[in-house]
Formats: C-alpha cells, sequence, structure tokens
C-alpha cells in the first residue's frame, strides 16, 4: 500500500513595483472601502474573507447581487498576461458580502 503526503504549496504573489504603485494609488480612491487580496502569499493587502466575492463567483454559488447593491470591498482581478491576443489587467474588482446577495431562481421553479 502507498500512502502519499499532498502539502500544498503556498502561491506567491509577484507584482512589479509600478504594478503596486497603481494598485495603491486607485485605491486612494475609495478610502473607506475596504481592498482585498484574492490569492495567497504575500501581499500588500489582506486577505480576502470568505463572505466576501465578486459577482461572478457568487454566482458560480448560485447566488447573484442586485443591481442596486454597493460594492462591500475591492478585491485585486487577474495576474496580468493575456489570453487569446487580449491584455488582462491586474485591477480591483467590486466584491459583495453574502447578506448583499439573494439565492438565484431555479430554471424548474420558472416553467411552473
Amino acid at each position: 500500500m502507498t500512502c502519499w503526503l499532498l502539502i500544498p504549496q503556498e502561491v506567491l504573489v509577484a507584482r512589479s513595483k509600478k504594478l503596486i504603485d497603481r494598485l495603491k494609488a486607485e485605491q486612494a480612491g475609495n478610502p473607506k472601502i475596504p481592498h482585498y487580496e484574492s490569492r495567497p502569499g504575500e501581499s500588500c493587502w489582506p486577505l480576502q474573507p470568505d463572505d466576501i466575492k465578486t459577482a461572478g463567483y457568487w454566482k458560480q454559488e448560485r447566488r447573484r447581487v442586485p443591481k442596486d447593491a454597493e460594492p462591500a470591498a475591492y478585491v485585486i482581478s487577474g495576474q496580468g498576461g493575456s489570453l487569446h491576443g487580449s491584455v488582462l489587467l491586474t485591477r480591483w474588482v467590486p466584491a459583495y458580502h453574502i447578506d448583499q446577495t439573494v439565492p438565484m431562481k431555479s430554471k424548474s421553479a420558472d416553467t411552473n
């Protein structure tokens, strides 16, 4: 019998000084709203809590953010690079607390 010990590897967030300075300048535009890092590792910002996510991540959990909801926080999104020739910038994305979300209706409920 073979046993494997899986050791999770820590993800290091590598960003240039220029990028960090840009993110800090953008953060200064909304100083009263918390700003979080989305990935574990060394960062200038605290790691986002489990109950705060972007609208896209809430959608994956079958929850939606109402249109009039104000962001509870901002989360760093993107790690630079490109996808199919489009540049993906690292930027702040609005994030919402679970209390700001509502469950999505199931498709079977819509047909009744």
